[in-house]
């Protein structure tokens, strides 16, 4: 027999699409079923006759009716006339879930004047669940969505979302549905992010709201933050590949290049032992000091590979959604020694006359992909002029992608304990009239996802993830890709999943899961919407293996000392 699970009732909210207030609902959502249980429990009622033969819940405002009635009265809905549509907005069509994650949000969008929604989900053989609710959007508790994944199995299975009213408030309005499954893959990882307020000029003028945040998927509750209230910028953010070390820009003492390397020690504190600056080497003109920008911990945690010797095209504009413009006119990859305290230049990705960016670890260590373009001399004088400096921030991106195109393209390069080599093109990762960018290898060799737009780096409108074997090969866009911005991916340690930051659903960028097969293949996203902020964007995602003691706290130990001056 089934469970019934009543639950608080809601007035009919309107779903809002982005940028409005469906988002504030949500995180509204989670807030109340997460302090008010003891005062408003869900409840599981059986052992009544008319038990139904799957899962059932309900909204507490159809508690006029008692348990046996309800299904009754439900299974009584009649259509006298041609449905309207439903649309489904989440779960998209076709999405795969992972068994080890909480409970998706599921949204729609109801073209009928319905007052009440039911949706039903069943497999082949079976029904598995019914809901009967106010709202037009839906997120399973904890008990509901284990028990429905007891039920499901790791088969497909369809979701029918069907809007009710008419005279007699039974009457079938709209219908709409959509398949989803499981997988066998599980996640198995803990994910690590940062949160930062926008626009950027903000971030940058308060580094104290930007915080380093852990989140599990399975977890009901929201992410937690490891480092809270930073004194000083803190940024990228990456780890090796058993997860037991860790590197982290920071402006440390208002040191650009200073960044920090540790153990994943249950508890880490930051201080002059854990700091090292890139600046340790002279930069070379016109560059005036190192930045390390997007520095990638080696897959044993040996050495880290960063940019290092910037000039760049960097401009500041007041649009929440895309409030900055950036890209390396001169860079080259730096390597620090972990062991030795040594730091140098990579040879093969150390030319003057070209940009080296954004250096990415093939698993096994011996190999680099990192992104390249021929340096423009006439860019590079306007930015040694400060000449950048002069364009207005009520700019748009798009106005600015005029103004500074640039199109990279990936190179892999043997790393050879640090003695570089030959950079070679990477076949479909570049001379394809787009900028391509932010090469992830999967860890376990197979595939490269990277970031391709047509120009520029760096939170690019049209930026899309393009997968290509780690060898080079035919580029194939990820069915994953949202309509507004893909960047910043990172795989699960199985190699089956990724996440990755998008702004399809609002200004302050959300993280989204995609399943990946053995083919390459991608399945449409999942907004993980516990992980987002109504005010905050949420960046620079990375999965980490989980560890027997893992981080739980990462904190300066002294916060003058850090605005202090190295």
């Amino acid at each position: 027999m089934g469970r019934i699970f009543s639950g608080i009732g809601y007035k009919k909210l309107p779903f809002q699409k982005a940028g409005d207030h469906f988002f504030h609902l949500l995180c509204f959502f989670i807030m109340i079923t997460a302090l008010l249980p003891a005062a408003f429990p869900f409840k599981a009622v059986s052992g009544q006759k008319n038990d139904p033969p799957y899962i059932f819940f309900c909204h507490s405002d159809f508690h006029s009716l008692n348990p046996d009635d309800l299904v009754s009265w439900m299974d009584s809905f009649t259509q006298d006339q041609p449905l309207k549509t439903i649309r489904i907005m989440e779960p998209l069509p076709g999405a795969i879930l992972p068994l080890d994650m909480a409970s998706p949000a599921f949204v729609w969008e109801d073209t009928a004047e319905s007052s009440t929604w039911r949706i039903t989900i069943q497999n082949s053989q079976k029904i598995i669940l019914r809901a009967l609710l106010n709202t037009q959007w839906w997120i399973p508790d904890a008990d509901i969505w284990e028990e429905f994944k007891k039920s499901a199995g790791d088969t497909s299975f369809e979701i029918i979302i069907q809007g009710i009213g008419g005279w007699t408030g039974r009457e079938i309005l709209s219908q709409s549905s959509s398949f989803l499954s499981f997988s066998r893959d599980r996640v198995d990882a803990r994910l690590m992010f940062i949160r930062k307020p926008l626009p950027f000029l903000e971030a940058k003028n308060h580094p104290e709201k930007t915080s380093l945040l852990v989140g599990k998927l399975e977890s009901y509750q929201p992410p937690e933050p490891l480092l809270s209230n930073p004194p000083v910028c803190a940024n990228c953010h990456s780890y090796s590949l058993d997860g037991n070390f860790m590197t982290l820009d920071t402006d440390y003492k208002g040191d650009k290049g200073a960044f920090v390397f540790s153990p994943m020690d249950e508890n880490i504190k930051i201080k002059d032992n854990l700091v090292f600056s890139w600046n340790t080497m002279a930069p070379e003109k016109p560059a005036t000091y190192h930045m390390g920008l997007f520095a990638q911990v080696s897959p044993d945690g040996r050495f880290i590979a960063g940019t290092v010797n910037e000039t760049a095209v960097f401009v500041i504009m007041d649009d929440p959604l895309f409030s900055q413009i950036f890209f390396p006119t001169t860079s080259k990859i730096g390597v620090f020694d972990t062991r030795t305290k040594q730091f140098g230049l990579l040879p093969g990705a150390d030319f003057s006359d070209r940009v080296q960016t954004s250096p990415a670890w093939h698993p096994d260590g011996k190999t680099l992909a990192f992104s390249s373009v021929p340096a423009n001399p006439e860019l590079i004088q306007k930015v040694v002029s400060r000449e950048i400096l002069k364009e207005s921030p009520k700019q748009t991106i798009h106005e600015l992608n005029k103004k500074y195109p640039v199109q990279l393209d990936i190179y892999t390069l043997p790393f050879n304990n640090g003695k570089g080599g030959v950079a070679e093109p990477l076949k479909g990762a570049g001379r394809n009239g787009h900028s391509n960018f932010f090469p992830r290898y999967s860890p376990d060799g197979k595939w490269i996802v990277f970031t391709q737009s047509p120009t520029g780096m760096l939170l690019q409108p049209d930026s899309k993830l393009i997968l290509i074997p780690s060898k080079g090969g035919e580029p194939r866009p990820l069915t994953s890709n949202q309509a507004v911005m893909n960047s910043w991916h990172s795989w699960s340690p199985n190699s089956k999943w990724m996440v990755f930051s998008s702004k399809a659903n609002s200004p302050f960028t959300e993280l989204y899961l995609t399943h990946i097969d053995e083919k390459g293949n991608s399945s449409p996203a999942l907004r993980l919407f516990r992980f987002s902020s109504k005010d905050l964007a949420a960046l620079i995602p990375e999965f980490i293996p989980r560890t027997p003691s893992p981080t739980t706290e990462i904190s300066f130990e002294s916060m003058e000392e850090a605005k202090g001056k190295r």
